[in-house]
């Protein structure tokens, strides 16, 4: 189990899910300009502030300043990951009535678990679950969910290839021109996976906030600043490490989450996956080893309406897909290890991102 980090000195594990975040205004939104600055972390999370600030027309301490105050009020936040060092599954299950408020719970503490949701349907709660391994994925499954008695039935889906996920969205916020200015000089470069020692802590210290300065973690990790510097500049060149800037959807108008279940011959899924991940819609677009289903798509939708269009969308576009399950995201609990409010999407608190957990 990960250690849990709460923004407020008085959240107790045996709320999570259920308590509002103290304090929170639920009228609270997204100003205009705020979606801006997290548009632009999304594309450049390690930026300095000064260009961060250039790109938006603003200085460098209007631009810290106004992060601080959405990081303090768990509107946003930055994480790290390593997918390398992952088996991802998605597990649904299916809980007794009385027991859905305890599985959400004790799910979300779980490092391993880095997103909950409850959720419409057959099923009860979505779990996302990145292991060490095939092998670490059974054993969760064994180990815990089959000893927990409120569970009535789960079912894993593992992740065979994903094309897009959060990290690859963005609200689209800015223009051309300020893009451009962000991603200058950045270019991927090859590099074999290949894991070292303070790799795994480097990993773990960027998660619970990606904008840690060097120092800060050479302190963590037990490396040199400048070995700091040079791991993340080629792991994150490679794709071995993947920064993303996530925020409360609900507060910035995404009021919808819809999770859609399809089946798509083989032969179709890389068109599939070379298109949707332009939609604006569609946060996570993955191909999985399921029953009935061989592709999970995950989108943000600003209404209740907006789902029939897009699966009109969807069977238009791609005529041999059929759609198996569908479901709403009721209330999302954790993503990318932050604990959430359910009613507002806020941040309330942290658990490491651990596959190794």
């Amino acid at each position: 189990m990960g250690h849990v980090f709460y923004s407020t000195s008085e959240t107790p594990e045996s709320d999570i899910g259920n308590t509002p975040a103290q304090g929170f205004d639920a009228a609270v939104e997204f100003g205009e300009r705020d979606l801006d600055l997290v548009n632009a972390l999304q594309i450049s999370p390690r930026a300095p502030w000064s260009l961060i600030g250039a790109s938006l027309g603003i200085d460098a301490t209007t631009a810290a300043r106004r992060w601080q105050h959405l990081t303090d009020a768990g509107l946003a936040w930055t994480t790290a990951y390593a997918p390398e060092f992952a088996t991802v599954g998605y597990v649904r299950l299916r809980c007794r009535p009385d027991t859905v408020a305890e599985v959400s719970a004790r799910s979300s503490t779980y490092g391993c678990v880095f997103a909950v949701d409850r959720t419409s349907g057959r099923y009860d709660l979505q779990l996302s679950v990145a292991a060490e391994s095939p092998a670490a994925l059974d054993d969760f499954r064994v180990r815990w969910l089959a000893e927990h008695p409120g569970i009535e039935e789960a079912r894993l889906a593992v992740a065979v290839h994903q094309y897009s996920d959060g990290s690859h969205w963005r609200p689209r916020a800015l223009d051309p021109t300020q893009e451009a200015l962000l991603t200058e000089g950045d270019e991927r470069a090859p590099g074999a996976p290949r894991r070292r020692r303070g790799d795994r802590e480097l990993v773990l210290a960027l998660g619970a906030d990606a904008r840690r300065s060097a120092v800060e973690l050479a302190a963590d990790t037990g490396l040199s600043d400048a070995t700091v510097r040079r791991r993340i500049s080629e792991m994150s060149r490679s794709g071995r490490l993947i920064f993303r800037c996530d925020f409360a959807q609900q507060a910035a108008g995404w009021r919808v989450n819809t999770n859609l279940r399809a089946r798509i011959p083989a032969t179709d899924l890389d068109a599939l996956g070379a298109a949707l991940p332009e939609w604006p819609e569609i946060r996570l677009c993955v191909v999985t080893a399921d029953d009935d289903s061989n592709v999970l798509l995950i989108a943000w939708l600003r209404t209740p309406q907006e789902p029939i269009a897009l699966e009109s969308r969807l069977l238009h576009h791609f005529p041999t897909l059929r759609i198996t399950e569908r479901s709403y995201t009721l209330s999302a609990l954790k993503r990318m290890g932050r604990l959430l409010d359910p009613r507002s999407g806020i941040a309330v608190g942290h658990i490491p991102l651990d596959v190794w957990s």
